[in-house]
């Protein structure tokens, strides 16, 4: 049995108000977005901790609308463009349920399908789950516009925590200001140099395949051995284990595609920059990284490390002035492979045991995506590829073919 039992429109008031041009993050997202055909929704339903009410539950959502300007935002229509709200009420249902959790997971699917207005309604959906008259799960989702992965992580934990120190990092209007600045001007200009400079040496693949029905199938590769591998592969040569990943990745991508000298666009986080650390506010954006990946493995690495250390040095600038380079550019960089490195533990996992990786497809992208796009996270005991692959340019079997061939360069790099 489920019963809507209240309707709360949690009232809040923060810091910072006004219009100003979108963040270069913001605007990557928003294209992005577009691009896909997708919100690209982030969120879902968690615990609510033993003995806290529904007041808390609301309290901790007051907290972030107040703290945070990116979940007090509005797009215009006259944009891009983005509006700051000193105050306003966020509408929050309170439901009771027999089954909390697999309600919860119905109340997240509805959030997650339903399209939102950007420009008439807050970024961010919640509902609180009871059982018996105590909140049990609370369900929470929002765009990719509010943040990033990192920029979620500090705002979960400062709202845990109730960090009542102000915010570290510059918020949205803020970050917009200094972009729109000579030194934000120098920044960007300097990484659109970058594409410019390597765009006549970039392959591109071309949609020349019959797709599949269902065209953007996604996959997912378990691989307990190249947890353990990577670690000793790090220890053998002194190169960090990303290096490693990504070389492994763009190998791979070569050797599918026919390809000495590989282009990737990476997705980076920009968190390394002075001051940017625990933003919450999207920052990441795409770096080109161009290398030849010809050749054994210890040999790529350093060209790698390389290129990939321009391409993130140079992954901080506004799309629009990019758009507008490759807009007159021979070169559809779209038709390169994408790489997104997530993992949290920057380390070879210790429970981890070699074994033979585990690929299934699992579904469907949401929409649209890259020719190849390949996300690595980690959890105990393994390291987690997921893939998107749109199947005009690389079938189902190249895109399994490139994670086991990673697989299979990282695991025989350990003795080198």
């Amino acid at each position: 049995m489920v019963d809507v039992v209240d309707r709360i429109d949690v009232a809040f008031r923060g810091e910072g108000s006004g219009v100003a041009e979108l963040t270069w993050g913001q605007q990557s997202m928003l294209m992005t977005m577009e691009r896909e055909r997708s919100w690209l929704a982030m969120g879902g339903h968690q615990p609510v901790a033993p003995g806290a009410t529904v007041a808390d539950v609301v309290a901790e959502l007051r907290y972030s609308l107040e703290r945070y300007q990116s979940f007090r935002t509005r797009l215009r229509h006259d944009g891009p463009l983005q509006e700051v709200h000193a105050a306003g009420t966020l509408a929050v249902e309170v439901y009771e349920s027999d089954d909390p959790t697999a309600f919860a997971a119905e109340v997240e699917h509805g959030f997650r399908t339903a399209q939102p207005d950007l420009v008439e309604d807050w970024p961010l959906r919640a509902a609180v789950v009871c059982r018996d008259g105590r909140p049990e799960r609370l369900v929470a989702i929002m765009p990719h516009l509010v943040t990033d992965a990192i920029g979620a992580g500090v705002m979960v934990a400062e709202a845990t925590a109730r960090v009542a120190t102000p915010v570290t990092g510059p918020q949205p209007l803020e970050l917009a200001a200094w972009q729109r600045s000579p030194s934000g001007d120098r920044c960007s200009a300097a990484a659109v140099r970058h594409w410019e400079r390597h765009l006549p040496s970039v392959a591109v693949l071309s949609p020349v395949l019959e797709p599949d029905r269902q065209r953007f199938p996604k996959a997912r590769f378990t691989s307990p051995a190249m947890a353990v591998a990577v670690g000793a592969v790090a220890a053998r040569t002194g190169v960090d284990p990303a290096t490693i990943l990504s070389t492994a990745f763009m190998m791979a991508v070569g050797q599918v595609t026919g390809t000495g000298e590989v282009a990737v666009r990476q997705l980076v986080s920009n968190r390394f920059r002075a001051g940017l650390a625990e933003v919450v506010s999207p920052l990441a954006q795409l770096g080109l990284c161009v290398a030849d990946v010809s050749g054994p493995l210890d040999e790529a690495l350093g060209r790698v490390a390389r290129a990939s250390l321009a391409a993130q040095k140079h992954a901080y600038y506004n799309p629009l002035r990019l758009a507008e380079l490759l807009a007159g550019s021979d070169t559809d960089v779209t038709r390169t492979v994408c790489y997104n490195d997530r993992r949290t533990r920057r380390a070879a996992a210790p429970d981890a045991s070699p074994g033979d990786g585990v690929f299934e497809w699992v579904g469907a992208s949401t929409g649209p995506t890259e020719p190849l796009f390949l996300h690595i996270d980690d959890e105990p005991g393994a390291l987690v590829l997921t893939v998107d692959v749109d199947t005009a340019f690389l079938s189902r079997t190249d895109a399994e073919t490139v994670v086991r061939t990673m697989e299979s360069l990282v695991a025989g790099g350990r003795a080198g």
